[in-house]
């Protein structure tokens, strides 16, 4: 069976050069023989979907749609109408807990890009989930510097999960967290 890699960022597009990453990291896991997971609408999400379609991959697109139900949503209400070109497969949830729930069931590993309060959502739910023993021991890869300085302040606050203490050799929930600084080292990091 094929591994899933979730990948968390931004609706925005972060600028030209980091969006020819995001692009060359959906290439590159795909490469790998990844099916490259995401909320399946713009900005980063759309990059790294694009990426592994270019490179023949599969994707899913985890949805939901903020202002109102799929046929009001598919209507003009709201900015996203349906998932982007590139998605093969989509999940569609109810609301934004739902949908969280379901990246994390449907992949084996979390590559978390710079992004704003959601992106901070779903890492704060794949800390809490793996640090609580409520899912299994997962890699979750951070891609540059953006959520160090908030992760350093769970340098103190130790893991509870044995099985997460043992499978990502964790003291604290700060070492649940792969920090990387290029899309290469992300990839390799996954499953080393």
């Amino acid at each position: 069976m094929q591994k899933k890699v979730c990948v968390f960022g931004s609706y925005k597009d972060l600028g030209k050069k980091e969006k020819e990453n995001i692009i060359k990291l959906g290439r590159l896991l795909a490469e790998k023989g990844f099916e490259v997971v995401s909320g399946g609408f713009g900005g980063t999400m759309e990059d790294v979907s694009k990426g592994a379609k270019e490179a023949g991959g599969k994707t899913i697109g985890v949805t939901y749609y903020k202002w109102g139900n799929f046929s009001r949503a598919k209507s003009g209400d709201g900015p996203y109408k349906k998932p982007n070109k590139y998605i093969d497969k989509e999940i569609r949830t109810k609301d934004i807990f739902e949908r969280i729930d379901a990246m994390m069931k449907n992949s084996d590993a979390f590559v978390v890009l710079p992004g704003g309060t959601g992106t901070l959502l779903e890492l704060a739910a794949c800390l809490e989930h793996i640090n609580k023993g409520l899912m299994k021991p997962k890699p979750i890869i951070a891609l540059g510097n953006f959520w160090k300085e908030a992760l350093e302040k769970l340098a103190n606050e130790p893991v509870l999960s044995q099985e997460a203490r043992s499978a990502r050799n964790a003291l604290s929930c700060r070492d649940l967290v792969t920090f990387v600084g290029t899309v290469e080292e992300a990839v390799a990091k996954i499953f080393p």
